[in-house]
C-alpha cells in the first residue's frame, strides 16, 4: 500500500512541477488602458476600430474588455466580437 501511495505522490509532484515550469511560457505582456492610449496618441498603435476595419473581419465588437498584448514581438488587439450569425468569438487583430 505504501508503494502505491508513494507512486501516486511522485506523479502528483511531477505534474505540479511540470505545470509550474510551463506557466511562465504562457504569460504575455499586456498594456493597461493608460498605456494603450499613450501608444495610440504617439502613433505606435492604431485604434481598435481601425484595426477591425483593416482586418476585413465582418463583426461587431461586443466586449469592453479589449486588451493589447505583445504576441510574437507584435502588439495585438484581443477582443470578443459577434459575427453576422450572432456567434461570439475571440479575435486577435494587429495593433501596429
Amino acid at each position: 500500500m505504501n508503494k502505491c501511495v508513494s507512486t501516486v505522490l511522485a506523479g502528483v509532484i511531477a505534474l505540479g512541477l511540470g505545470v509550474g515550469f510551463s506557466a511562465p511560457a504562457l504569460a504575455q505582456e499586456c498594456l493597461g488602458r493608460r498605456e494603450i492610449q499613450q501608444k495610440i496618441d504617439n502613433g505606435e498603435l492604431i485604434q481598435l476600430s481601425q484595426a477591425l476595419a483593416q482586418s476585413g473581419v465582418d463583426a461587431k465588437i461586443i466586449s469592453s474588455q479589449a486588451k493589447v498584448c505583445l504576441v510574437g514581438g507584435q502588439w495585438e488587439w484581443q477582443v470578443n466580437v459577434m459575427d453576422e450569425y450572432g456567434e461570439s468569438k475571440p479575435v486577435s487583430l494587429p495593433a501596429q
